[in-house]
C-alpha cells in the first residue's frame, strides 16, 4: 500500500508541476499582449502630438516585447480586441490609465 501511494505521488507531481508552469506562461503572455497594445496606443498618440523622443522610446519598448515571441504569434483579432478594451478604459479613466499602464510595462 505504501509503495502504491509513493508511486501515485511520483506520477502526480509532474502533472501538477506542468499545469502550474503553463498557467504562469499564459499569465506572462497576457501581460505582454496588454503592454504591446498599450504601447501601440501611446506611441500613436505621441506621434500625433509631435513628441518624437517619447514615440521612439515607446516604439523601442514595444519591439522589446515583440521580440520575445515569433512573428505573427498574436493574431490581429486578438490585438484589436485588446486595443478596443484599452480604448474603453482610457475613455473611462483618462490619461492616468495610460500612464499607470506604461509604468507597469517598464516605461520610466
Amino acid at each position: 500500500m505504501k509503495n502504491l501511494s509513493i508511486l501515485f505521488l511520483f506520477f502526480l507531481f509532474p502533472i501538477l508541476l506542468k499545469s502550474e508552469v503553463t498557467l504562469k506562461a499564459q499569465a506572462s503572455e497576457i501581460k505582454d499582449v496588454n503592454c504591446i497594445t498599450l504601447l501601440q496606443i501611446a506611441s500613436e498618440k505621441s506621434k500625433k502630438e509631435g513628441e518624437m523622443v517619447k514615440y521612439e522610446k515607446l516604439k523601442t519598448l514595444k519591439q522589446k516585447y515583440l521580440s520575445k515571441y515569433s512573428e505573427n504569434h498574436f493574431s490581429d483579432d486578438n490585438l484589436q480586441l485588446r486595443i478596443n478594451e484599452h480604448n474603453l478604459k482610457i475613455k473611462e479613466k483618462g490619461k492616468r490609465y495610460i500612464n499607470k499602464g506604461l509604468q507597469k510595462c517598464g516605461l520610466k
